[in-house]
């Protein structure tokens, strides 16, 4: 379960700097005839359909396609190969299932939910959400019924 966020966190500004240079942004047309990315773009199109619009970059990692579902942001990260490495989902309070919410709620009652991160990685799922209270914010670990504060900050 660590690992899934290890590679978020590892891999989230290797592809944040992909985005921020130009020169990586690739269209489906030029991404090219590689193994690899005809791999991740078949793979892609078979778990999230042909019809998201998505936006693929190239970084030194492997692949990264990019969409908007609605309100929710959609990164899909693939290795050089080809290969899915995980899913990570972005969204508001709105969006988080129920039990989650309640299981935050719960327990930080006073705090605002400002953002969710859901971080699918084969058999993983994890949420990384974002707490906001009159005197501090935090980042807190969901997964498997449990919670666990990653980061906390005063205000």
């Amino acid at each position: 379960m660590i690992y899934v966020l290890a590679i978020a966190v590892i891999c989230l500004p290797l592809v944040t700097r992909a985005q921020a240079t130009s020169n990586t942004f690739l269209n489906i047309q030029t991404l090219g005839s590689e193994r690899g990315s005809v791999k991740a773009a078949r793979e892609f199109w078979k778990r999230h359909g042909d019809d998201k619009d998505e936006k693929w970059y190239k970084f030194p990692g492997g692949y990264l396609a990019e969409f908007l579902d609605g309100d929710i942001g959609t990164k899909v990260v693939f290795d050089k190969k080809g290969n899915w490495t995980y899913t990570m989902r972005q969204y508001t309070e709105k969006e988080l299932p129920r039990d989650i919410r309640a299981l935050v709620k719960s327990t930080y009652y006073d705090f605002a939910i400002t953002w969710v991160k859901e971080v699918t990685q084969f058999q993983s799922l994890v949420y990384v959400v974002h707490i906001d209270g009159p005197e501090e914010w935090m980042d807190l670990i969901v997964r498997d019924g449990e919670i666990e504060v990653s980061r906390e900050v005063s205000k």
